[in-house]
């Protein structure tokens, strides 16, 4: 049986043991991770994962048979989130479990590497600090529980402590290493900085950019075709955790919606259940599954709103959930194309053609209607600054009291004669409502008015 194969299937049982004690687990701890002591190192696997002392919230944990006063290293770019270095007290027993001194390297992505059992005052850094992949953030020391010098390290949930859950991780180029492993460190300083950016347009990320697409693991082969003439693939497992992942990187300057595309070689490219998760931003990632044995070229993963900032990312990892030993299917890795999707403007509904302009005369006949009062008493040309100031005592002057009779008809003992209720006229005086035998009255009254007028403007 292949190396490969028994990894594998020590992961699966290890997942297995995880599943029944109810411990958290994850395929890829975020970002790509390297050996943590320095360049050109080697040191082995002393304890590897829920064995010994490794149980509960240490499950996933390494021990590293490093000695006292070795360096360690950041394993990716982080961040200082917690750290004490004032502890002089050890011993190989769980009372002393409190007494570690550590540092603990926060990644952004909810996930942080823990240094264990470092010597005191042994770290320059200070929480906030901002660190390097391959900086040093101190030495091995006799701190806490120990019965022999070693670095414990975990890749752990960031939580409100320094004690946290720890998840399973993979290094690049080493995997998942088991007891007894020897492992030289390559982790010699930051990599070549990816400058893939979202900006608003179209951003393209192939396979063989080594600052934008990551691997972990060895289990890679080359393939002379597919976008660009070149693919990657490796072959997909059914094991719980992941062993090999691929990873397209970039940073998100111009936020918004992205299709987001994945090339599919015609040759070397088999799996059924590819599964493609995407990290728009600080929320869980999404995922979508391609069958690679039937969807070639570019296809769709769909449209994602994306959120400014840096550590966004396509992933594909090995563990698709088809049998190896049974299946053999290659998994394969080639470029990935997003595309900016503007934000849909919803356009007015156009207007009747001729509309406007039926509004318009509408609205002007209303507005002259409005200007234009009816009147029953006056013609137009009494419209005047003179007529406005005449009062009903001018014309009660000039017209004399019988002229002015009330509504109420004195034969009638007081009661209104219906024929003769008032309305309202348009000049603000009350007349009567004109009868057929009124029309002449009518007459004296309009003419006394109209003589009224003109001697006042003459």
């Amino acid at each position: 049986m292949s190396t490969r194969r028994i990894v594998a299937r020590s992961l699966f049982a290890v997942a297995a043991f995880t599943a029944l004690s109810g411990l958290a687990t994850s395929a890829w701890a975020t970002p790509p991770l390297m050996v943590p002591w320095p360049c050109g190192t080697t040191y082995s696997v002393t304890q590897g994962h829920n064995t010994g002392s490794h149980t509960a919230e240490g499950s996933w944990a390494w021990d590293f048979g490093i000695p006292v006063g070795a360096e360690v290293a950041a394993p990716a770019a982080g961040q200082v989130r917690r750290m004490r270095m004032d502890s002089t007290r050890s011993g190989c027993d769980a009372a002393y479990a409190n007494d570690a001194n550590y540092v603990i390297v926060d990644f952004g992505d909810g996930t942080e590497a823990l240094f264990l059992h470092l010597q005191a005052n042994s770290s320059s850094l200070q929480v906030g600090q901002s660190v390097q992949a391959g900086q040093v953030v101190g030495r091995v020391g006799l701190s806490g529980w120990v019965c022999g010098a070693h670095l414990h390290f975990q890749i752990q949930n960031t939580c409100a402590s320094w004690w946290c859950q720890s998840i399973a991780a993979s290094f690049v180029g080493f995997g998942n290493p088991g007891l007894g492993t020897p492992l030289t460190s390559d982790n010699c300083g930051a990599p070549v900085t990816c400058d893939a950016r979202l900006n608003g347009g179209t951003t393209l990320i192939d396979e063989l950019d080594t600052a934008c697409f990551s691997r972990a693991t060895q289990w890679w082969w080359d393939v002379a075709e597919g976008y660009d003439g070149h693919h990657f693939y490796t072959f997909a497992t059914d094991a719980a955790a992941a062993d090999t992942v691929g990873r397209w990187s970039f940073g998100v300057d111009v936020a918004g919606d992205y299709r987001v595309e994945a090339f599919i070689p015609n040759n070397e490219a088999e799996s059924q259940q590819a599964r493609y998760q995407l990290a728009t931003g600080p929320q869980t990632p999404q995922s979508r599954l391609v069958n690679q044995a039937t969807e070639k070229g570019w296809v769709d993963l769909g449209v994602y709103s994306f959120t400014n900032g840096d550590a966004r990312f396509v992933s594909l990892a090995d563990n698709t959930g088809e049998n190896y030993d049974a299946l053999k299917r290659k998994l394969a890795y080639d470029a990935v194309r997003l595309t900016w999707v503007p934000p849909v403007v919803v356009e007015p509904e156009p207007q009747p053609e001729g509309s406007d302009d039926v509004a318009d005369v509408a609205q002007d006949q209303s507005q002259t209607d409005a200007s234009e009062p009816s009147d029953v008493l006056s013609p137009p040309d009494l419209r005047t600054d003179a007529a406005e100031e005449l009062t009903s005592s001018d014309v009660s002057a000039d017209l004399g009291p019988s002229d002015t009779q009330s509504t109420v008809d004195a034969d009638s003992g007081g009661i209104a004669d219906p024929s003769r209720e008032t309305v309202e006229g348009a000049c603000g005086c009350h007349v009567a409502s004109p009868r057929r035998e009124d029309f002449w009255l009518g007459l004296g009254m309009g003419l006394g008015l109209l003589g009224l007028v003109r001697r006042r403007l003459s």
